[in-house]
């Protein structure tokens, strides 16, 4: 069934989008795997100008614009864009977590109402675009619907910029990312990060979604997946039970632990994330590299199950291409055989996407959506 919203093969591992070295900051392996700005190119004013790093534009710089607003939320940062309307990057900036399952709902609240404040210049809005992860159902809808209401009434008074009298969405941020792919609400993309969905278009408009379930009940051929299998193989391994693999060398070493047993401890704290397992994957993969059976058939595997989610999905919304997006994407080619295999049996012309976008500006690009769901004041 569809979501109600009440309202040859390509890839190129070189791909950049067009919009980023302008938010991107020296990134930890853990920070790579989900990260939105990751591999992008500098955005440019009209007319070729580009922007410093260094500095934000000035107000003469975007006099007389009319700017969207995109939200990135996670689990680990909020990235918050401002768009002119060439659909270039102005402004960008970087808060905490924003999954509200993570933080709580004021806080996740609190960290985009204070990204956006920070963002305007007292320009003119056009549209508030913002993808949160951790949108599921419908209860989590209202619950940060409601918080948002509030934040941006209460920003509306202080800043005089009229926040409630343009269009706002709030979506799951695979909303954001299907956006980000060639900035349309149509297509395929599969997420897949710490976590993994598939959301997709079908020519009638009818939207579909596919995994996203989690990391109890799915989640399969996601970086979380695939540290936690390769965290069970390097245990098998030292105790002689499972294959002998390279992972009881290279995971202790890769996170500065003296012997294999200190990997259960590791694992089982308390304060231990998912995102940190997934951050794993570098180093899984560079096992995988130096020839590690057991290293290749996991990666083999998660590659498998991530062409399993996407033909689901392809079959539901009757395409023949996806995008690909996440930090995923940065071990393609060690997934992509397999990958492959899986899908073009059932969808021999299938075309794999890089995006266009980074998924914050795919969020402002939602904001002028009609069939999405809108926050009303």
């Amino acid at each position: 069934m569809p979501i109600n919203l009440t309202k040859s093969v390509l890839h190129s591992q070189n791909h950049q989008d067009p919009h980023a070295d302008y938010c991107r900051n020296r990134l930890t392996p853990m920070q790579l795997l989900d990260d939105p700005c990751y591999n992008f190119n500098r955005a440019t004013f009209d007319g070729g100008k580009t922007i410093d790093n260094n500095r934000m534009p000035t107000n003469r710089e975007v006099t007389g614009m009319y700017l969207k607003i995109g939200v990135d939320g996670g689990g680990s940062k909020t990235e918050i864009v401002t768009l002119n309307q060439a659909n270039q990057v102005l402004h960008c900036l970087h808060k905490p977590a924003s999954n509200y399952h993570v933080v709580g709902a004021e806080q996740a609240v609190r960290y985009i109402i204070e990204g956006i404040r920070d963002i305007l210049q007292g320009e003119t809005l056009e549209g508030i675009g913002i993808s949160l992860a951790g949108i599921d159902t419908a209860e989590d809808w209202e619950i940060m619907a409601d918080g948002l209401r509030r934040g941006l009434t209460v920003l509306t008074q202080e800043t005089k910029v009229l926040c409630q009298e343009v269009p706002v969405v709030l979506e799951n941020d695979a909303f954001g990312a299907l956006m980000s792919v060639r900035g349309e609400f149509s297509g395929n993309v599969l997420a897949a990060g710490t976590g993994v969905v598939a959301l997709g278009v079908n020519p009638n408009g009818e939207v579909f979604r596919v995994g996203g379930w989690g990391h109890l009940i799915g989640d399969q051929g996601s970086g979380y997946d695939i540290g936690r299998k390769a965290l069970a193989a390097a245990m098998a391994s030292f105790d002689g039970y499972g294959p002998k693999s390279r992972l009881e060398i290279t995971l202790p070493k890769h996170l500065g632990l003296a012997k294999v047993p200190d990997l259960s401890y590791w694992l089982y704290r308390s304060t231990r994330s998912n995102k940190e397992v997934a951050a794993l994957v570098p180093a899984i993969a560079e096992t995988a590299r130096l020839g590690d059976f057991v290293s290749l058939r996991l990666l083999e595997e998660s590659g498998h199950d991530l062409g399993l989610l996407t033909k689901a999905l392809l079959r539901k919304t009757r395409g023949s291409a996806v995008g690909l997006v996440g930090g995923i994407s940065h071990i393609w080619e060690l997934l992509e055989p397999s990958f492959l295999a899986t899908v073009l049996d059932e969808f021999p012309a299938l075309q794999i996407l890089t995006p266009s976008y980074s998924p914050s500006v795919g969020a402002a690009l939602l904001s002028r959506i009609n069939q999405v769901r809108h926050i009303v004041f």
